[in-house]
């Protein structure tokens, strides 16, 4: 990190509202020890309420959107998901969502704030993303800053 303008992607799996504090701080001492800006990291967690800490720190937050596939909700359910969202952006803690790319387009068609997406589509190749209607659709959108593509390989690029 500290030779190339690379980015981390931190998904901090069980931050809460208790060790929220606790966890700024050993990150903030990771940043000046290693001297890593603070734009190069997205600080991920399903506790939007923790990450607010993080984002008044001046770190880029995104909540992970923690529901079920859309196709297995029920318009209801999903009608909840999207409002909970909604409510979530209205507060301004968070800077993005992040979500699997089955819920790029309920969400892009219904939660209607400004607010930064992040994704992540699980495809056979980077070429197939790219070649697909959907892949193009994301990559023109300038609300979607990030979509993470699972290759075939062990990681994610």
């Amino acid at each position: 990190m500290r030779r190339n303008e690379g980015k981390i992607w931190l998904d901090i799996k069980n931050l809460t509202y208790r060790n929220d504090m606790a966890a700024l701080v050993r990150l903030n001492k990771l940043t000046k020890y290693f001297q890593i800006k603070k734009d190069r990291l997205i600080i991920e967690s399903q506790d939007w309420k923790a990450l607010k800490s993080f984002t008044k720190a001046g770190y880029y937050t995104s909540y992970y959107v923690p529901y079920d596939e859309p196709s297995g909700l029920s318009t209801e359910e999903m009608n909840n998901c999207i409002e909970e969202l909604q409510e979530i952006a209205d507060k301004h803690v968070v800077c993005a969502l992040s979500f699997p790319g089955d819920w790029y387009t309920a969400i892009k068609e219904k939660l209607n704030r400004s607010i930064d997406l992040l994704t992540w589509e699980h495809q056979s190749s980077q070429l197939r993303f790219l070649l697909s209607s959907a892949g193009r659709e994301m990559l023109s959108d300038p609300q979607l800053k990030v979509v993470l593509v699972k290759d075939k390989g062990k990681y994610h690029r």
